[in-house]
This record gives structure tokens, sequence and C-alpha cells, in this order.
């Protein structure tokens, strides 16, 4: 039988070892960091480029309408990606009286060929200075006679996973070309802790983390900037649907106003995660860093108070 720790007493060891890791090498590292960012931060706040054509998908409402409006003013091209076209047309209005150029787009990006034709084709008349993949659904899941995992699971994954990565290959391979762009993806705090009963979109969150992570550092060889947004709770369809409620109450919820200038400001910085609010986002980070028999408690807690105070809904949000 191979040598290994017993299993209670992995959690201590584990806890011992981040609380080695935190005081020894992650704090003077970080500390180190923030002298060594500085320079940059404060030479971007100045003179960083700013881009001239962006293209936004999941415009049509919330944080991808406030994205784009805040974009827009004279000398900046938008394109803009949704399902429906009536909300589509009402934001492009919006981004034309501050002065931008709009070309709107009617596509679910669950159908990688006209996404990618519609990339190609707009790239080719306005080369994509930067893309914001943001469009995207959520769904809880509370299985019962009526709602089954299996309807819902692949909508989920073929949205947040294969349509974002759809869209951000497409546009990297051009820009690789180029050797210049800048790429954001929209994630979530989710995809690092999150409400149990939210697994499929959780797990959808978590890899464009991961990925958004990897292709940074694949991105600079390219001179291509790479950042992944991470939001909590912001103000939008998916979170404010009154007929699949969250149970959170309003003040929790922030405005997606607010999320877009900090987008610009975090993607003039090439910050590699722009999270916000930061208070929604620091107990999730920690969590991640908890060891593994503390963890599983705390989602068998963070499940059963979402059962208590959840409505019993399981659909994704649209």
């Amino acid at each position: 039988m191979p040598l290994t720790l017993p299993t209670f007493a992995q959690s201590l060891f584990q806890a011992l070892a981040v609380w080695l890791i935190t005081s020894f090498v992650s704090v003077p590292i970080s500390f180190f960091l923030a002298f060594w960012d500085f320079p940059k931060a404060a030479y971007n706040i100045f003179f960083a480029e700013q881009p001239n054509v962006i293209f936004i998908t999941g415009a049509s409402s919330g944080i991808g309408e406030a994205i784009a409006v805040n974009y827009a003013r004279k000398g900046v091209t938008l394109g803009l990606l949704a399902r429906n076209e009536e909300r589509l047309r009402r934001v492009a209005q919006k981004c034309e009286n501050k002065g931008a150029n709009v070309a709107i787009y009617i596509c679910d990006i669950i159908n990688i060929k006209q996404l990618i034709q519609i990339l190609d084709d707009f790239d080719a008349k306005h080369p994509i200075d930067l893309i914001i993949a943001n469009a995207a659904i959520a769904g809880a899941t509370r299985e019962s006679r009526e709602n089954k995992w299996e309807d819902y699971w692949d909508k989920i994954i073929e949205v947040n996973l294969k349509g974002t990565l759809a869209t951000v290959m497409t546009v990297y391979k051009k820009m690789q070309r180029r050797r210049k762009g800048q790429i954001a993806i929209n994630s979530s705090i989710a995809g690092y802790y999150a409400i149990p009963q939210m697994c499929y979109y959780s797990a959808t969150k978590a890899a464009l983390n991961s990925f958004g992570r990897d292709l940074r550092y694949l991105g600079y060889t390219h001179n291509i900037k790479v950042s992944v947004i991470t939001p909590g709770l912001i103000g939008s369809r998916m979170t404010q649907d009154p007929k699949a409620p969250l149970p959170f109450p309003g003040w929790l919820i922030a405005s997606p106003e607010k999320l877009a200038k900090i987008v610009e400001w975090g993607l003039r910085q090439d910050i590699s995660v722009i999270a916000w609010p930061f208070w929604e986002f620091l107990p999730s980070y920690v969590s991640v860093t908890l060891p593994l028999r503390i963890a599983e408690l705390n989602t068998i807690l963070i499940g059963l108070l979402w059962s208590l105070v959840s409505v019993d809904v399981n659909r994704p949000i649209t």
C-alpha cells in the first residue's frame, strides 16, 4: 500500500501548508509586485493606447449593454451582437447618440458557423482592437420530476463555453497575424467558488477562468492582451428576472454601469482578472484556499442555505 497521510489529518496539513505559503511567500511577493506594477499602472493611465474598434457579444442588455454604451464615443466603431433585435437596436441607438459608429448582428452564439462568419465579415471591414466575449446564460438547478438536469446542462455549456471559446479564438487568430489586440472574457465570481445548485453554470465559468489565464500567457508572444472579467451580482436580466428571482437583497446587486467603467479601467491597465465588486469576489477567492474538508463543509452550508431561501425554479435565465 502506498504511503499517505491519514484522511483525518489531511485538512490539518493542508491548513498548515496554506498558512506557511501565505505568510512567507505570498505576502512578501505581493508587496514586491505592488511596487513593481505601480510604474506600469501610472504609465497606462496617461499613455495606454485606446481601442477604436470593439466587438461585444451579448450586447442587448445588462453588462454587455453597459459596456457598449460606456465605450461609445466619437471615433469608435462598435460591433454589437445579441439574439434580441429590438433590444439590440435600442442599445445601438444609445451608442450612436454618443457619436459611435455601430454595426449590429442578430445571432445566437451557439450557431458557431454563423458566429464565425459575422466575426470574419466585421473584422475584414474593421480590424478588431478589442473583443469582449460577454454572452452567457445562467441557471440554478433543483431537480424534480418536472425538472431534469438533462434539459439544462447542454444549453449552458453550448452558450457559456463553446460559444465563448468560438468567439475568442476566431478573433485571436486574426490578432495573432496582426500581432496586436486585446481580449476580454466575461466569466464570474462563481468560477472560483459558488452555490452548488448552480453547478453547470459555475463549471463553465471555472473553465473560462482557466482558459483565460492560460490564453493570457500564450497571447504575450503575439502582443495580445487577455483579461478575465469576474463580476459578482450585477443588475441584469439574468439576476433580476421576475419569473426566476434570485434570493438576494437588492443592496447586494451592483450597477452594470459602474462595472462597465471598472472594466474599461482594468483593460486599460491590462489587469489579468478584473473582479468587481471586490468585496464579493474576496470570500469566493478565499474559499478556494480552504482545506478540502473545510471546503466540503462550506459547500454543504451554502447549499442548504440556498435550498431554504431560493424559489423552486430550474431553468436557464435568458
